[in-house]
């Protein structure tokens, strides 16, 4: 194909019914990704009669699977980002490709984007800081609440530690030698204010918007690092499911330093997914161009992972612990197994080297099967690019009150209910910034790579104690309801005796 008026070429689902295009899609995906090592479990996906509702259960499966082996993992990678790239259709006007039958890093040629450099006025901050309930911990004081929140089983120790040499190299900070590209800059928890504010320079991606691009360059003037951004036909700003081509050609000839391509934009629903399946041909384009690249992501709390024995082992000594608590709690479970206190984990899976793991499920209902896949992409590519020798920076991010929890009615209350039980929901300026620590110090000092590819999801969380808590986030929520309930009458019931005393 020639090149294309303005750079755009819209990354679009195959033909089909608009009310079911995604559970379609969703479905042909897993069912490819799994049948060559479950085909009992390809079927199910292909002849079940409510895969919206159903989905759950099969991606539990396939994460099983996948911690099962190394070659299963690599291979579930495989078939399913495979099989994203054989059903997805790049739309010029009235032309439509398949986007396999397309070279992303030719395709960009004779389209050209534009940059504009931001510079910051401030000092960089010359040490790690992060805000916490009012307080400002550095130094000794944060190693401290980092031992602290890795008893209580709030990070897991990768996590702890990568932060920990942070502290000790706060020279790091600034990223020498790297320069990262953050697709999805204004997320709330991309590393972007906190590498801005330390003196780094990084490479701006996100959607056009006046507002957005005003914040941002803000942000990039007041801060003490550097900021480019791309600037297309219409002003600042490019959706990668429309300049995918042209961006991959943008970002390449940003080569004066080491890359580092961070993904961490997202929208719910099937636009969600059609940015997680442009991000990874953006990722895929640029580990191929340059494989000395470095690939960085967030996981989400709300979604399904293996996680080792030692952290199902910590639930299981919280269980014991419950005290006279544990007997109401049973009670309820017996009366409504599937809806109150049930076990986060239950039969454990052994890997091909007889190591045992758990499964985590925070899947939620009503997310989808685009939100689950939307997920599960990133983390594929992840797997392909630790197993292919580029280094990887994953964590799975805190829970955390950021915007789209507030309209999230479901996660706004899932969150609730953890906090009763022991759970730590971070606020976004402490998550944003320790997920950016924990970034940069993967990057300055990579970890040995694991036995286990799925490890790379669980040796480096730092998942609020959701993972270590004895019981299933969801069946939790109707209890918290009603613990939130009694407090609250209880309140009002000393406040009336109060005001009569």
């Amino acid at each position: 194909m020639g090149t294309v008026r303005n750079g755009m070429w819209d990354l679009a689902f195959p033909p089909g019914p608009p009310d079911r295009i995604g559970d379609m899609f969703t479905a042909a995906v897993v069912a490819d990704a799994v049948r060559r090592y479950d085909a009992d479990l390809a079927q199910s996906v292909e002849t079940g009669q409510d895969w919206r509702h159903g989905h759950r259960r099969v991606f539990r499966g396939m994460t099983a699977l996948s911690v099962s082996s190394p070659t299963i993992s690599r291979g579930i990678a495989e078939e399913g980002l495979r099989s994203v790239r054989t059903m997805l259709r790049f739309a010029v006007g009235r032309t439509v490709t398949a986007l396999e039958a397309v070279d992303v890093t030719a395709a960009g040629r004779g389209s050209v984007l534009e940059t504009e450099v931001v510079t910051g006025t401030a000092d960089p901050t010359p040490r790690l800081e992060v805000p916490w309930q009012g307080r400002l911990l550095c130094e000794d004081e944060l190693r401290a609440q980092l031992k602290v929140w890795e008893q209580r089983g709030i990070v897991e120790p990768g996590f702890a530690t990568a932060v920990r040499r942070v502290v000790d190299h706060p020279e790091w900070l600034r990223l020498p030698g790297f320069r990262l590209a953050i697709i999805g800059a204004a997320a709330e928890l991309s590393p972007l204010r906190p590498l801005l504010a330390w003196g780094a320079e990084v490479l701006a991606v996100d959607r056009p918007g006046r507002a957005r691009w005003d914040r941002l360059r803000e942000l990039a003037a007041t801060g003490a690092g550097v900021m480019r951004y791309p600037i297309a036909a219409d002003g600042p700003g490019v959706d990668i499911t429309r300049f995918l081509p042209v961006l991959v050609k943008w970002l390449a000839a940003q080569n004066d330093a080491r890359p580092a391509l961070g993904l961490y934009a997202g929208l719910p629903g099937a636009a969600g997914l059609r940015i997680a399946a442009a991000s990874d041909v953006l990722a895929e384009a640029l580990l191929a161009m340059r494989p000395d690249t470095a690939l960085a992501l967030h996981g989400s709390p709300t979604d399904c992972y293996a996680v080792p024995e030692s952290v199902v082992l910590a639930a299981r000594e919280q269980l014991a612990r419950r005290g006279i608590r544990g007997a109401a709690q049973d009670i309820l479970h017996r009366l409504s197994p599937n809806a109150l206190y049930r076990l986060n984990y239950l039969r454990p899976i052994l890997d091909a080297e007889g190591e045992r793991w758990g499964l985590f499920d925070n899947l939620p209902y009503l997310g989808g099967p685009e939100y689950a896949l939307a997920q599960r992409i990133p983390r594929w590519r992840a797997v392909l690019a630790g197993s292919a020798g580029h280094p990887v920076s994953y964590s799975v991010a805190p829970p955390a009150w950021t915007s789209s929890v507030y309209k999230s009615p479901w996660r706004t209350a899932a969150f609730r209910a953890s906090a009763h039980f022991g759970v730590e929901v971070f606020e976004p300026a402490s998550a944003r910034i320790l997920l950016a620590a924990k970034l940069v110090g993967d990057l300055m000092a990579p970890a040995a790579p694991s036995r286990n590819p799925e490890a790379l999801f669980s040796t480096g969380a730092a998942h609020g104690g959701l993972w270590r808590q004895p019981f299933a986030p969801r069946s939790l929520v109707a209890p918290a309801a009603f613990s939130a309930s009694v407090r609250m009458l209880g309140d009002r019931a000393r406040s009336v005796f109060g005001d009569r005393d």
